[in-house]
């Protein structure tokens, strides 16, 4: 039996297992998921003049859908003016003043959008078509994405904890199993 080696693989396999069962909780790492939630998966309507649909949406996130406009009378593709309001302008445009868009898109038949949440509330999604003489019939959607942050056990410690408890078992074996040499054949 080696002495030396034997403790030193007790003394590296006890680390290892010490680093398995204790320290992995205490050593974590950052992680951010996605989150997607859909507020309006699938939404049909006329809309004549003007029409308006209105959600709550938290603060930061990413909005996103789609729009695909079509004439009622004839189904072909249509033109529209869609534009989203956060509450405060929406107040302000209803009201024929000026007011600042989260997004907005004119003229098109079929198209996907974007844009960013600045405050937490009510936003409007407003499908103007004045400047049409016929109704739209529209198909909307609209989802947001969260990105939610946690901390979870960093998965590394375990490869380092398995590798130590692998180099002390087998310092361990080798200690206990090797025969010194005899002092007088130094």
């Amino acid at each position: 039996m080696l002495f030396k080696t034997t403790i030193s693989g007790v003394a590296v396999l006890v680390i290892g297992v010490l680093l398995l069962t204790f320290a992995g909780q205490y050593i974590t790492m950052t992680v951010q998921n996605v989150q997607r939630t859909d507020v309006e998966p699938h939404a049909e309507f006329l809309v004549g003049d003007e029409g308006q649909r209105s959600y709550n949406i938290p603060a930061g996130v990413t909005v996103f859908g789609t729009v695909e406009v079509t004439q009622a009378p004839s189904n072909q593709s249509g033109d529209i003016t869609f534009t989203v309001f956060d509450d405060a302008n929406y107040q302000k445009w209803f009201a024929g003043g000026q007011a600042n868009s989260a997004y907005s898109m004119e003229n098109q038949g079929q198209f996907n959008y974007t844009f960013t949440s600045t405050s937490s509330g009510v936003y409007h999604f407003v499908f103007d078509n004045r400047a049409s003489l016929y109704k739209k019939y529209v198909v909307f959607s609209l989802a947001y994405n969260v990105i939610i942050t946690s901390q979870v056990p960093d998965p590394r410690v375990q490869y380092v904890a398995y590798a130590l408890i692998g180099i002390g078992a087998l310092l361990l074996v080798i200690g206990l199993l090797k025969k010194p040499k005899p002092r007088w054949s130094d």
